[in-house]
């Protein structure tokens, strides 16, 4: 039986929800026939994911167990950031310097678009294949968002590595088909999966207990709930652009309750009290764990994303989307966002607004309809399309494939 050693290399926190929730979990999905792979996962761990030195020991064994072998670096950041992000290259280095050295691995995997970028220079030094695991353009994104200008070192750098591992990646897995001719106006011949962001819908599954318990508690009992789950800001709306959506929204219909899960609980604070929206109307929670969200989301009636239509968002394929769709909820987002708008419409499972300030009467309306219009089959509906497109089975079925055509 073949042994082969794939590095896996991300920006992320072993215990980021995008590492933890999804790469990790496509690892362990894997179900190699004939060959073994062994995996070095490198990550970035960043303090708002910071283990113990006891967490750290026993997460190593624990991936020992699915032949991952865990190796943390700190991750920088705050002033001279470039040279904090050269430091990190370097221990990255030496870290693949000593697995080339004593396991021989065959490629390397970055997992997301600034990873793939560091994957690149890694593969041409050690002579590995390169995998890029959902490329999405992010240089555009900070320019759309205004976060960076094109005249930014930052950003020069960035987007020149997006080039490069586009040019030079053996295979590349892409979040939807906008990104997929992205690539292939760069490279004619990499090999190219599309696959959007996938989840475990066993875990990510409606629980009724839950619903009625969580409603009870935030006082949302005979309301309809949209919930939002994430960050604010950066590459996604500010906190006062959502609030005011969600206030205009409440004085069209006062039965409309707002359950905002957030790490940016201050922020949202003040931007409730800016726009005055009733405290009866609103609950707002920290984060939760992961393997608990799907009660959360199992409360909602429907969800929100909160990206707007601006020109590079159509490459993106939010996860929030799909942990809606898998506790069969379907979901409200604006157009242009990946393929999700497109999917919402003809799958009849979300609400597609041009913009947060389309007329509010109208998104309620249209909210009312698709709630009310049969909602035993939207569940159904929703809970189907994640079934056949965002699971964790897709995946693993991608990963599996390009594993085993790098070690024929």
């Amino acid at each position: 039986m073949k042994t082969k050693t794939i590095i896996i290399y991300t920006f992320q926190s072993l215990q980021d929800p995008l590492v933890k929730g999804l790469m990790l979990q496509y690892l362990m999905g894997l179900k190699m026939t004939g060959s073994t792979f062994k995996f070095q996962l490198i990550t970035h761990e960043q303090k708002e994911f910071e283990l113990t030195t006891s967490e750290i020991a026993a997460k190593k064994i624990e991936l020992f167990t699915h032949n991952i072998q865990w190796r943390p670096v700190k991750y920088r950041s705050g002033s001279f950031l470039l040279l904090k992000k050269l430091f990190n290259f370097l221990q990255t280095f030496f870290i693949v310097l000593s697995v080339k050295l004593k396991n021989n691995p065959v490629a390397i995997m970055g997992f997301l678009s600034i990873s793939g970028g560091y994957s690149y220079i890694l593969s041409k030094l050690f002579h590995l294949k390169l995998i890029v695991y959902c490329f999405e353009p992010h240089s555009n994104y900070m320019i759309d968002f205004n976060l960076w200008s094109k005249t930014a070192l930052k950003y020069k750098l960035l987007h020149r590595f997006e080039k490069l591992q586009l040019r030079h990646a053996h295979y590349i897995v892409v979040p939807n088909t906008f990104t997929k001719a992205l690539v292939e106006q760069e490279n004619k011949t990499v090999k190219i999966h599309v696959c959007p962001i996938s989840i475990d819908t066993s875990q990510i599954v409606f629980n009724s207990a839950a619903r009625e318990k969580i409603r009870r508690n935030i006082n949302a009992e005979n309301k309809t709930v949209v919930i939002y789950t994430g960050k604010f800001g950066g590459i996604y709306y500010a906190s006062d652009v959502v609030i005011e959506f969600f206030y205009e929204l409440y004085q069209a219909d006062s039965k409309l309750f707002f359950y905002i899960i957030t790490p940016n609980i201050e922020e949202v604070k003040q931007s409730i009290s800016k726009f005055n929206l009733p405290e009866s109307s609103y609950f707002i929670s920290l984060t939760v764990e992961y393997t608990k969200l799907n009660e959360h989301v199992s409360a909602a009636d429907i969800g929100f994303v909160a990206l707007p239509s601006l020109p590079s968002q159509k490459y993106r394929t939010p996860v929030k989307t799909a942990i809606y769709l898998s506790c069969g909820i379907p979901y409200i987002i604006n157009k242009n966002v990946g393929d999700d708008d497109i999917i919402a419409i003809h799958e009849n499972i979300g609400i597609v607004i041009d913009s947060l300030e389309e007329n509010p009467t109208q998104i309620v309306k249209r909210i009312t309809h698709l709630l009310n219009t049969n909602p035993s089959d939207l569940k159904i509906r929703c809970r189907n399309h994640a079934l056949n497109y965002r699971s964790t089975d897709t995946a693993t079925s991608i990963l599996n494939k390009i594993f085993s055509e790098i070690i024929n």
